[in-house]
C-alpha cells in the first residue's frame, strides 16, 4: 500500500478513536515531502539519528526523536506533554501516535533500506497498558510493512514499584520479535537495570553520567547488551570513552522545521 493511501487509512481508524474515546482530534498530514501528526493543538514532526559503531563507523541503524510544538510553533517538551495528561486513553493514543508518526516517516526517508529503526515507548504508556504489549502497535507496523526483527522498542524505567510491570512489558516485547533499548542516565538507572533481571539487546547512555554507568561501574556479564550506545555528539569522546562502548548515537541540534502548512 503506498504510503499517502497507508496515511489514510490511520487516519480513519485515529479519528474513529478519538470520536469514541473523546480523545483530542488526531491525525496525520504530509507536507514537504514529510508526515506530520496532530494532536488537539500540537504538531508532531519526525527527526532522525544515525547510530554509528565507534570502531569502523559503520551505520547501525536510526533512532527516531520527536519534534513538538504548538500551533503557534513555540517548541515543547513531549515528557511534560505526558506528564500532564490524567487519561490513559489519552497516554496510549499519543504514544501510539508518534511511533505510527515515525514509521511512516523511515519508510518514507528510507525506503529499501534493512537498518535498525529505534522508537521510544513512553514509560507512562507501559504502566498504563495491562497486558499484551506490543500486540497493538505489532499491527501497526505491519500494516507499514516494517517486521519487528528490524524495529528496537526502547524506554526508561521508573521505579522499584514498577519493576514487574516493566519485567512484563519488555519480555511481551521481545517475546513478539522486537528488540529492547533502555535508556540510562544517572546511577539510579543503573540499580533498577540490574534489579530488572532482563538483559536489553541496546543501552542508551547519557553523557556525562556516562563514565560513572557503563566504565567505571561495567555491568555484571548477564546484564551487559550486545550493544551500549553513547547519546553525544562523537567530536570530544576521550579515547577510554570510544574504547568502553560499541556506538554513538549522533545527537543533532533541533534544526527540523515546520511547514507553514502545519502552522497556517
Amino acid at each position: 500500500m503506498p504510503l499517502t493511501e497507508l496515511m489514510n487509512y490511520f487516519n480513519d481508524q485515529l479519528q474513529t478513536q478519538a470520536r469514541t474515546k473523546s480523545l483530542p482530534k488526531t491525525g496525520f498530514f504530509k507536507a514537504d515531502n514529510s508526515y506530520w501528526g496532530r494532536f488537539g493543538n500540537l504538531i508532531l514532526g519526525s527527526r532522525f539519528q544515525a547510530i554509528h559503531t565507534f570502531a569502523d563507523d559503520a551505520l547501525i541503524g536510526y533512532n527516531s526523536d520527536l519534534l513538538v510544538r504548538s500551533a503557534t510553533g513555540n517548541s515543547l517538551n513531549i515528557d511534560s506533554i505526558f506528564n500532564s495528561l490524567d487519561s490513559t486513553d489519552q497516554i496510549i493514543h499519543l504514544d501510539r501516535l508518534v511511533r505510527t508518526l515515525h514509521s511512516l516517516n523511515y519508510l518514507q526517508q528510507f525506503d529499501g533500506r534493512k537498518d535498525l529503526l529505534s522508537l521510544q515507548v513512553q514509560p507512562r504508556h507501559i504502566i498504563s497498558v495491562v497486558s499484551d504489549h506490543g500486540k497493538t502497535f505489532e499491527k501497526i507496523l505491519s500494516d507499514c510493512g516494517l517486521g519487528p526483527e528490524r524495529v528496537l522498542l526502547h524506554t526508561r524505567l521508573l521505579d522499584n514499584a514498577t519493576l514487574p510491570h516493566f519485567q512484563q512489558a519488555l519480555a511481551s516485547y521481545r517475546q513478539r520479535g522486537y528488540k529492547i533499548g533502555l535508556h540510562l542516565s544517572e546511577a539510579g538507572d543503573l540499580d533498577l537495570l540490574l534489579k530488572l533481571g532482563l538483559t536489553p539487546d541496546i543501552i542508551f547512555a547519557d553523557h556525562p553520567a556516562l563514565t560513572t554507568l557503563l566504565i567505571d561501574a561495567p555491568l555484571p556479564s548477564e546484564f551487559d547488551p550486545s550493544l551500549r550506545v553513547l547519546v553525544a555528539k562523537k567530536p570530544g569522546i576521550d579515547a577510554k570513552t570510544s574504547s568502553a562502548l560499541d556506538g554513538y548515537l549522533f545527537n543533532t541540534e533541533d534544526t527540523l522545521v515546520l511547514p507553514q502548512s502545519a502552522i497556517s
